[in-house]
């Protein structure tokens, strides 16, 4: 009964809103276009086919294909997008997922009103609702006056019992509720998120203690406020506090304050705290900006399929043009560390650093460079009883790790010949990495990787026809065991029949000697498109790769694609 007058007053509130938004201001009618219909049918559709062979064993599909495409339908002031995506990939995984491959979303319009009907998805915030897809009815209601309005409501996931889940973990079925507000002037605005998902404990008939599975319960609300009082200078920030309820099944808690009673808490309810705080300052053409994330341990919601936790992160951004803004510039430094409970065994801090410059030293020469550095430190905190007991400790017992990676890239690209038809250019690309323990870092536990890569292409206009060519070389020092990989590649393409065809060839080369083994890879690419009528598209594609590598037996593939595309 407390959770029916809940969900009651949940939606009486979204019905409330949503009445305030459209009484918000006056609509002027336009009474000469109001009967002119205007009717229109818009759209693409597009079919792709993909069949594998393979001379060895493969868990991949011999053919599949997949039908997708969008359709609008426009009449007066309404228009009514159709997606929709059909496939046969999710046909023989061997287990049921939670989920549909085959997907259909109505979206129709009208003015400032929009729906969502069928398979969608919808983003309120990172910290709430994000991108996670469902089946049901989604509302976004956005009038000129300053209130804005999105609904959602429909089932997350669908029930999949243990003997036909993946890994035999079975999923309970999900429904999940949300509504964003927003009251929004020309200098600030405000907002309030609201999602609630709950599984339905009896959408399975059992569930084995050991697999860990409980049906849950989440409420999540989100408070927003953007300002840009100042000039040049924005300032966000996002506070987000999840209820957590990992098994719907447990008693009520007795005795709990005010917050236990509005959230229907039960003995295994957390509550779980995020905060986002964004500044950015523009000063003339530079551009600086400081961001501070904090998420509680084990936060998350279940309006995201994947969420990061434990965290706290301070990072400052700084961006400018320099030299006649023929050179931008970007830096930035950040700051981040979990254990933030202090209740781990081991805590780690990492720094992050990264510098980007783009910089063009000519109409016919441009450089770009990045680098980055990541410095992880990790921890192991021992117990005080613990080092009481045994006065004997090593040094494996008082962890003190450090990893330290670093990446940069180069890149040079050149211009020349008659109308610039030829075109050079050059990648340098270095990553490396090692771990440092009690300030040593011991054999084996460094790497390096490097990759040089110079490429040349060449368009001969009168003839409409290119070629390409490329060489690259990459050494691996991972370890004690080292290893080189050199190859080529090289390709033609031409355009046929009044341009209405574009064919394409290609060969590549690549191998690996290690200090116990070699492989070679050889492959054959073609590609040919034709457009007919200027509406109907068709792609052929060929792939052959034949690889060989000591003590394996060769293995020879083949894909060959196929797409039709028709646009109207």
């Amino acid at each position: 009964m407390i959770i029916e007058n809940k969900k009651n007053l949940f939606w009486v509130f979204v019905v409330f809103v949503c009445l305030l938004s459209k009484n918000a201001y006056a609509q002027d009618v336009d009474l000469e276009n109001v009967y002119k219909p205007n009717f229109k049918v818009s759209g693409a559709l597009n079919a792709n086919t993909v069949f594998y062979d393979s001379n060895q064993d493969s868990s991949r599909e011999p053919f599949t294909y997949l039908l997708s495409g969008s359709l609008n339908f426009s009449a007066f002031s309404f228009s009514v997008p159709v997606f929709y995506s059909i496939t046969n990939q999710g046909e023989n995984l061997g287990y049921t997922a939670p989920f549909d491959f085959n997907r259909i979303c109505i979206m129709p319009k009208y003015k400032w009103i929009k729906a969502y009907i069928g398979n969608a998805s919808m983003t309120f915030s990172p910290y709430t609702l994000s991108g996670i897809p469902f089946k049901g009815i989604g509302l976004e209601l956005t009038p000129r006056g300053p209130f804005k309005v999105s609904l959602m409501g429909g089932q997350i996931f669908k029930a999949v019992a243990e003997d036909e889940a993946l890994g035999g973990v079975p999923v309970y079925e999900r429904y999940g509720y949300g509504v964003k507000t927003s009251f929004e002037k020309e200098k600030y605005k405000i907002g309030w998120i609201g999602f609630y998902a709950k599984d339905n404990a009896n959408s399975l008939q059992f569930v084995g203690e050991e697999k860990g599975v409980t049906p849950k319960e989440n409420w999540v609300n989100s408070l927003t406020f953007n300002t840009s009082l100042l000039s040049n200078l924005t300032f966000d920030v996002e506070y987000a506090m999840s209820v957590v309820t990992e098994d719907s099944r447990a008693n009520y808690r007795a005795g709990g304050n005010f917050r236990d009673k509005i959230f229907s808490a039960k003995e295994n309810t957390e509550y779980l705290n995020a905060l986002n705080v964004n500044f950015d300052y523009a000063i003339q053409k530079s551009k600086l900006g400081l961001t501070y994330e904090r998420i509680d341990p084990n936060y998350y919601t279940l309006g995201a399929m994947y969420f990061n936790n434990d965290l706290e992160n301070i990072a400052l951004r700084f961006s400018r043009p320099f030299y006649k803004d023929n050179i931008n510039f970007s830096a930035s430094l950040g700051y981040q560390r979990d254990n933030l409970a202090q209740d781990k065994k081991q805590d780690s801090k990492r720094v992050v650093g990264s510098l980007n410059m783009n910089y063009k030293i000519s109409d016919q020469l441009s450089f770009n460079g990045s680098y980055s550095n990541f410095s992880t430190y990790t921890n192991k905190r021992l117990d005080q009883f613990e080092i009481i007991n045994n006065p004997i400790v090593v040094p494996a017992d008082t962890l003190n790790y450090r990893q330290l990676s670093q990446n940069a890239n180069f890149n040079l690209t050149y211009a020349f010949g008659k109308k610039k038809n030829q075109n050079v250019n050059f990648n340098y690309s270095i990553a490396g990495q090692a771990n440092q323990q009690g300030g040593v870092i011991r054999r084996g536990q460094a790497s390096t990787v490097q990759n040089y890569n110079l490429a040349h292409t060449i368009n001969f206009t009168g003839i409409k026809t290119s070629f390409n060519s490329s060489i690259n070389y990459t050494e691996n020092q991972v370890s004690q065991f080292d290893n080189s990989s050199v190859g080529a590649s090289v390709g033609v393409s031409k355009k046929l029949l009044k341009d209405k065809m574009n064919t394409n060839f290609g060969l590549l080369y690549n191998n690996t000697e290690s200090n116990v083994t070699s492989s070679s890879v050889f492959g054959i690419k073609f590609n040919n498109t034709y457009m007919l009528l200027q509406k109907h598209n068709f792609t052929l594609g060929l792939i052959s790769m034949f690889r060989s590598s000591t003590g394996r037996p060769q293995n020879n593939d083949l894909m060959l694609n196929f797409n039709y595309g028709y646009s109207f």
